[in-house]
């Protein structure tokens, strides 16, 4: 045996799972493996929005025996254990900050559990990242749904799915809701044998409108109400919220006015809140009296008859029918400070009533007296201010301290007497100290504060005094740390420069303070940026966010203060020296040529029209199941590519995308819907820079570059079967075609040829001439093999909009390109598609092309004196 291995090791071949041994020899193959539709589905699931979750660690609910009347109608509408009461898909339940909605679903989910009713949830919350936001919404309700059918057809089919469509957590939420919850779940039901149409699923969402994307609002609720519409009885949906706006606007809108119940926490006043509140007030003070015989206190105990029927009353009635009032008393007069529970709640009894202006005067009054009784109260309300400008980040207490200029465990003993309105602690999910966060305990104590009426001595005037004065401490303290990361994932120098880039923005309506001109124009940004940028890291997304934002409020200052505009014109000239080297990329590379050519161009010509690129191109793509463009190398369309991205560091394709048809300029600021203007700083600070360069870095080598990637692309693309034109007719010495997109407005200060939607609001101001008197017509026969008429115009259009961009391209760049073998080969391979097919959707384009090819072939052939 000892000389047969050797034998079969040299003569045959073993192959492994991954790797092959022939002859004596190893090879490695290394394989992807695709992640199993279980993993991606946990991958993106909100684990914190359980209404079970240990970052919920004592979720509010209703107190033994109160709301039992509400929570009874919430049971009897959504799992129909009435017979009287309607059951509709959805019920929404609404009420204001600290109502008890909250309580109230929790308790709901709980009973629901406890009766064997299967139920999904997701708790909402402003504060957490982790759930603030739409996207992990369908995955976390579907994950629970998978859960609550074991070994089912349910989970099969929602695998299925799952595997079929990998990134089926980028749809719409219709489109993940139907595939994932409600096609699983009817399929399944629909063949067992049930005595009763009944409630088999029940969904509860809470806080809503702690949804920071109020867009998505509304897009959550149309989505579910499209995909329930037709699943029968086996899908409910509860829905807490407060009456926002656009959450009352939805529930009243056509698709959700006639399936869903309405229940008003404020409203409904037979639920008699007041006796709930009396009754949680009673066990409450029961509880404190007990505790207080421990042996562990050193106060004298509590007579047994305190605090009386009279307080109780006069708690319960200044509550409002706000539990929040109540349980602020308690944590109050319970809260961990060498004081008396009795003489706390002396404290909160001498309260004066307000003139009863506000449904909150009571609270605000109790607000008062808590923070009154703080010792520095001028540096609790800077902290708040710091935190409410850090609301929507990971702000944890050292990020406050450093910014601040705090000793270590300051923040901790300044919130020390207030840990009714203000928790200082480690959260559940950490144990270390470093993760200590700073929590507002009532969304109403902010509401308050920024209230001068309300507040009075106590007001935070972020806009009058706090917001310029921040960013200067940041810039200070950023600037103390070069020897720091700054951008390192999830480090506190990315939290304090997130918080700095957050709130840029904001300048626009603030007092600039004396620091702040100070500290920007002593920032070291040269030596700033060396330590912390690099063109080849993932870091460089967290760097540019910090350089729009720091631009951003250079304009800012310069526009509200002309005397500073030295301080721009110094840093302008300390990152000049920065972006030499990233640029030089761009000329290297024929992509980025592409990319630096049409950045520096656009806008200025009809050729070059400055678009949204990514509604104009990359929407449809995704919207539609067939390809109307293929995915070619032209930058815009390749606006998801990782490839593309590693390269295209400066972000300046992204740029367009952004800043477009809806900026405008007033008052010398820029103004835009989205509140993207930071990137409207940077962009105007890269024309600058590539102006003043231009000579050196946009050469013809450059252009013939950016024009070969034209040429490759512009065969992709499928030539339109359609044209626009003039109701009058085209005369031959037209300068180009005309096409109902596009427009000149000078009121665009970022260019004015501007490409848009025939329906774009945002142009009644412009020369819409053009647009009125074009119309879209087929060159073929007007039947189309698409039953949808909509679609397949829209598809056309798209079609149209990028062939008319790609010509115009080329016809503008090939007068401006070098030599190039590889750009000649190019252009005498189109004149043979010109010779082959002279006829063209675009006449005019077609033949000023071909032009040009012939210009530019007569410039550099070895003949020529260029």
């Amino acid at each position: 045996m000892q000389g047969v291995l050797p034998y079969l090791l040299t003569t045959t071949m073993i192959s492994l799972n991954q790797g092959v041994i022939t002859g004596g020899q190893f090879t490695q193959n290394n394989y992807h493996v695709q992640k199993a539709p279980i993993d991606t589905l946990k991958d993106a699931v909100a684990a914190n929005a359980f209404h079970d979750s240990g970052a919920r660690f004592d979720p509010p609910k209703c107190h033994p025996r109160t709301r039992v009347k509400i929570l009874d109608d919430i049971m009897g509408r959504m799992v129909g254990q009435s017979q009287d009461m309607v059951v509709k898909p959805f019920l929404w339940l609404n009420g204001a900050a600290g109502a008890g909605k909250s309580a109230i679903a929790q308790s709901t989910i709980e009973r629901c559990v406890e009766r064997g009713v299967h139920v999904a949830s997701f708790f909402f919350s402003k504060s957490d990242p982790t759930r603030n936001q739409p996207k992990p919404l369908v995955a976390t309700l579907a994950y629970q749904l998978y859960c609550s059918f074991p070994e089912t057809e349910v989970q099969t089919e929602m695998l299925s799915a799952i595997a079929k469509d990998p990134l089926i957590f980028s749809r719409t939420i219709q489109r993940q809701f139907t595939s994932l919850v409600v096609q699983p779940l009817t399929t399944y039901l629909s063949r067992q044998i049930l005595p009763v149409p009944q409630t088999s699923f029940l969904i509860v969402i809470d806080g809503l409108d702690e949804c920071i994307e109020r867009a998505s609002q509304k897009t959550i609720l149309s989505g579910l109400a499209e995909s329930v519409r037709d699943s029968g009885p086996y899908i409910r949906i509860f829905v807490a919220s407060r009456p926002e706006y656009d959450i009352t606007q939805s529930f009243g809108a056509k698709h959700l006015k006639d399936v869903h119940t309405h229940l008003s926490l404020d409203l409904d006043l037979e639920s008699n809140v007041e006796a709930d509140i009396k009754l949680y007030l009673y066990e409450q003070f029961e509880q404190i009296k007990d505790d207080c015989d421990s042996d562990l206190v050193f106060w004298p105990k509590l007579d047994q008859s305190w605090p009386g029927e009279e307080v109780i009353e006069k708690l319960a009635r200044k509550s409002s029918g706000q539990f929040i009032y109540a349980a602020t008393v308690i944590r109050y007069v319970t809260s961990a400070r060498p004081k008396r529970p009795d003489r706390r709640l002396d404290m909160v009894l001498e309260l004066r009533p307000h003139d009863g202006d506000h449904p909150f005067a009571e609270l605000d009054a109790l607000y008062e007296k808590i923070l009154v009784s703080c010792k520095n109260i001028d540096r609790v309300l800077e902290v708040l201010s710091l935190k409410m400008m850090a609301k929507y980040l990971s702000f944890e207490v050292l990020a406050y301290e450093k910014v601040l200029l705090y000793e270590e465990g300051e923040v901790g003993r300044l919130f020390c007497d207030l840990g009714a309105l203000v928790m200082v602690g480690i959260p559940s999910w950490s144990t270390h100290p470093l993760d200590m966060c700073l929590t507002i305990l009532h969304a109403s104590l902010s509401d308050y504060l920024q209230d001068e009426g309300r507040s009075k001595q106590f007001h935070i005037d972020l806009c009058g005094k706090y917001i310029g004065s921040h960013m200067a401490k940041v810039l200070n303290y950023l600037a103390s740390c070069s020897d720091y990361n700054q951008f390192a994932e999830d480090s506190l120098g990315e939290t304090i420069t997130s918080l700095f880039s957050h709130n840029s923005a904001k300048l626009c309506s603030c007092t600039i303070p004396p620091e702040l001109p100070q500290a920007a124009f002593s920032f070291p940004l040269e030596k700033f940026l060396a330590l912390h940028i690099s063109f080849t890291s993932d870091a460089t997304y967290n760097t540019l966010l910090f350089v729009q934002a720091f631009l951003h409020m250079l304009r800012i200052m310069a526009l509200k203060d002309p005397t500073c505009s030295y301080i721009e014109d110094h840093q302008h000239r300390n990152l000049d020296s920065m972006m030499i080297l990233p640029l030089q990329r761009y000329f290297d590379d024929d992509q980025l040529a592409l990319v630096l050519v049409l950045f520096y161009h656009l806008g200025s010509h009809r050729f070059v029209p400055w678009c949204n690129m990514v509604q104009t191109f990359k929407e449809p793509l995704d919207n539609f199941n067939f390809n109307v463009l293929p995915r070619s190398t032209v930058p815009f369309l390749l606006l998801d590519e990782e490839d593309f991205y590693d390269k295209e560091k400066l972000c300046l394709a992204s740029l367009w995308s952004y800043a477009t048809q809806n900026t405008r300029q007033r008052d010398g600021f820029l103004i835009h819907t989205d509140n993207d203007t930071a990137l409207l700083a940077y962009l105007d600070y890269m024309h600058c820079l590539l102006r003043s360069i231009s000579a050196l870095a946009l050469t013809p080598t450059v252009y013939a570059k950016a024009t070969k990637e034209c040429f490759d692309t512009l065969p992709l693309l499928r030539v339109p079967s359609f044209f626009w034109k003039r109701n009058a007719q085209v005369m031959d010495d037209t300068e180009d075609d005309p096409c109902p997109y596009l427009i000149f407005d000078d009121k665009y200060p970022i260019g004015p040829w501007v490409f848009v939607e025939n329906n774009d609001p945002s142009c009644s101001n412009s020369d819409s001439s053009n647009r009125n008197t074009v119309i879209m017509e087929d060159e073929e026969d007007e039947q189309s093999d698409r039953d949808d008429d909509g679609l397949r115009d829209h598809e056309r259009e798209v079609v149209g909009k990028a062939y008319f961009t790609i010509l115009g391209y080329l016809i503008f760049f090939l007068p401006r390109c070098g030599r190039s073998d590889e750009l000649i080969a190019a252009c005498i391979k189109q004149q043979a598609v010109y010779i082959e097919k002279p006829n063209n959707p675009f006449p005019i384009r077609w033949r000023r092309l071909h032009m040009e090819i012939n210009n530019y072939l007569a410039r550099v052939s070895p003949t020529s004196n260029v």
